[in-house]
């Protein structure tokens, strides 16, 4: 039994793995590595059953979690004998993983091969004590030890790197912001420049909201223009440098947390982000602590701080817009204040009847006796519709403010800085005085021109259309119609008891409980 194990043939598993791809040398590396490793086994005439190809991973990331190396470790470890790498650190940063893996194969009886290294462990039956297999241990870790100390000079090299490209308008690397795209920079390194077609998208964008459109609307827009979405744009402009985790063509359909996202990234304003997550960016800053711009700005300041205010004001809106029953939002209870819902009942002789109830809400009961008639709230606000027609029709325009006062917080700061680093000896070399005083100079002069600007704060202004409320009451869309008296008019349909004896009435009362408020509310009253 002993002659036939020793004269069965060795099953051999090449592999190879690649942290980066992108690069000219990622392209080919996992190629030469597989290469290198099958040419090894076919001069020992070992038969090879199979190969692992790990690209974009990581040596940090343990050998048993890679995702094409780990089977073989695990559930497909009784189909091979040896296992053929070309180098140790293409197969190991980490000296523990090393050793763990040493570990295994000589538990399990296996050969590791790193063919470039020339260093061979078998483990096979019989042998695991030869003085071979200690020696070739030895090289093998010291390997791995220089393998993770390199790993260690690498990440402070990148480190380091990202720290001083942070400070500059130099783009680092990754996926630009939406509306830009990666450009050659003069005097080397990269930069950003908008986009053809995606700064257009962005602009729609910002016009739309501006026109009064709600981030939904805004998003079925962009697919009716057929703006393709970041990650579609992504996909097909980076083509095989694409990264993605699913590795497949994304989903082109617009939504409006995308489009909340990207109107409200200062990056459309051409400045620079850090931060490894949207909700973790911040504006990046030089050192002088001033905000760095990259690239053109898609808005002009007047622009960017009214969209910022409608997407503030629009986060206080919470009615629905889209699929809503005709008066949702419309008709409320007058005892607890909240809004009516629609239901509709089927009666025996097949007549569906609507009404408008007060419902149950989490942590309240529905008040008793609160409901009403479809037919009744229509008519009533069809006789508000009457008494409104001839209202002048106005909309909002946003009149921003001067404010400069973070500015100046930044510019006075950086003076702080200058004077400490003066008075710490860092302008003592031949010229420093100079360089020291002009900086100053400029920081000065910067100071002085903010300290002269006006400060005024921003408003919102009412314009007449030259529409009517009649006309716009016109439109023959329904929900069109819900928004108009959920807009700016704020209409609000009551359901009133009365308390003395008498029949119930339909009626229509508008009244200003506040005048001082985004318009004039007005209260209609179902009787």
């Amino acid at each position: 039994m002993g002659i036939m194990t020793a004269l069965a043939p060795v099953r051999a598993v090449v592999g190879s793995r690649v942290s980066d791809t992108h690069g000219d040398e990622g392209k080919v590396s996992h190629l030469v590595q597989a290469e290198s490793a099958t040419r090894h086994a076919v001069s020992k005439e070992w038969e090879i059953v199979g190969s692992f190809e790990d690209l974009d991973v990581s040596a940090e990331v343990t050998p048993w979690k890679r995702p094409d190396l780990g089977p073989w470790l695990t559930e497909r470890q009784g189909e091979w004998d040896a296992l053929v790498w070309a180098k140790v650190d293409r197969a190991f940063r980490s000296a523990k993983d090393c050793a763990d893996v040493a570990h295994w194969a000589e538990e399990n009886h296996k050969v590791l091969v790193f063919t470039d290294d020339g260093i061979t462990l078998d483990y096979r039956q019989g042998r695991e004590s030869s003085f071979g297999n200690e020696l070739a241990k030895v090289f093998l870790m010291l390997a791995s030890i220089f393998a993770e100390m390199e790993l260690k000079r690498i990440k402070a090299r990148v480190t380091a790197a990202h720290k001083h490209l942070r400070k500059t308008d130099r783009w680092a690397g990754g996926q630009p912001p939406y509306g830009y795209r990666i450009v050659d920079r003069p005097g080397g390194g990269r930069t950003l420049e908008p986009d053809l077609v995606t700064s257009e998208a962005v602009r729609y964008m910002g016009q739309l909201l501006l026109e009064g459109q709600s981030q939904w609307m805004i998003a079925m827009a962009l697919e009716g223009a057929g703006f393709d979405t970041p990650s579609m744009h992504a996909y097909k402009n980076q083509g095989d440098t694409y990264t993605s985790k699913r590795k497949t063509a994304p989903s082109n359909h617009w939504n409006t947390t995308s489009v909340g996202k990207i109107l409200r990234s200062p990056a459309t304003m051409g400045l620079k982000l850090t931060g490894r997550s949207v909700k973790a960016r911040k504006i990046a800053r030089d050192a002088k602590g001033l905000p760095i711009r990259m690239a053109k700005p898609l808005f002009t300041e007047e622009e960017w701080a009214a969209i910022q205010a409608a997407m503030d004001e629009r986060t206080i809106t919470k009615e629905r817009s889209n699929g809503a029953s005709p008066w949702l939002g419309v008709a409320h209870c007058d005892r607890c204040g909240d809004r009516f819902y629609r239901q509709l009942n089927l009666a025996k002789n097949g007549k569906i009847y609507e009404y408008y109830r007060c419902a149950k809400t989490a942590g309240k009961p529905a008040c008793k006796g609160q409901s009403v008639r479809g037919e009744r709230v229509t008519t009533a606000i069809a006789a508000l519709v009457d008494r409104l027609a001839g209202l002048a029709m106005t909309v909002r325009r946003f009149i921003p403010g001067e404010d400069h006062t973070e500015q100046l917080n930044h510019v006075t700061q950086a003076m702080k800085d200058l004077r400490e680093e003066k008075r710490r000896g860092l302008f003592d070399y031949p010229g420093g005085d100079d360089e020291y005083a002009e900086a100053l100079e400029v920081l000065v002069d910067e100071r002085r021109r903010l300290a002269a600007l006006p400060q005024r704060s921003s408003t919102w202004v009412e314009v007449e259309t030259g529409q009517t409320f009649a006309d716009a009451w016109a439109q023959p869309d329904q929900d069109d119609r819900r928004q108009l008296l959920l807009g700016r008019r704020r209409v609000r349909a009551l359901r009133h008891q009365d308390r003395g004896p008498g029949r119930r009435q339909a009626g229509a009362e508008v009244r200003r409980p506040d005048e001082g408020g985004a318009g004039p509310v007005r209260a209609l009253l179902l009787r």
